[in-house]
C-alpha cells in the first residue's frame, strides 16, 4: 500500500511539474513587433488613412490580424507579418500626409493666385480717388 501511495504521489508531482511547465512556457504574449504594428495602425486611423489611403491601411490590418492569429503557434511568422503591418501602416501614415500636405498647398496656391488677381486690376477698375474733404 505504501508503494502505491508513493507511486500515486510520484505521478501527481511529475503531472503537476508538467502542467506547470506548460504554463511557464510563453504564452502569446504582446511581442514588440506586435505592440509596434498596432501603434502604427491606430495612428494611420486617427491620421485619416482610411479617406487617404484606405488600401494601404486594409492591408495593414489584415496583416496585424494575421499575425495575432499566428502569435501562440507560429511565433516567427507572426513577428513577420507584424512588422509587413507596420510597413504597411506607415505607408499609409505617409501617404496620408502626403495628399493632406498637397491639399494645403492647392489652397495657399488658390489664396495666392486671388490676391495676385485682385491686386493686378486695372487701375480704371478702381474709383479715383476724390478732393479731401474741407473743413470750415
Amino acid at each position: 500500500m505504501a508503494n502505491i501511495r508513493q507511486v500515486v504521489w510520484g505521478a501527481a508531482a511529475a503531472l503537476l511539474l508538467a502542467a506547470a511547465g506548460c504554463a511557464s512556457g510563453p504564452p502569446p504574449k504582446e511581442t514588440a513587433d506586435l505592440a509596434r504594428a498596432r501603434a502604427l495602425v491606430a495612428q494611420a486611423e486617427q491620421s485619416g488613412a482610411q479617406q487617404y489611403a484606405s488600401a494601404d491601411l486594409e492591408a495593414a490590418r489584415s496583416e496585424l490580424r494575421q499575425a495575432d492569429q499566428e502569435a501562440k503557434d507560429k511565433p516567427v511568422l507572426a513577428q513577420r507579418r507584424a512588422q509587413e503591418a507596420s510597413v504597411d501602416a506607415e505607408l499609409a501614415l505617409a501617404r496620408t500626409r502626403a495628399l493632406k500636405a498637397e491639399q494645403a498647398l492647392n489652397q495657399v496656391n488658390s489664396g495666392t493666385a486671388t490676391l495676385r488677381s485682385e491686386s493686378e486690376r486695372a487701375p480704371s477698375d478702381v474709383a479715383p480717388p476724390g478732393p479731401p474733404p474741407q473743413f470750415q
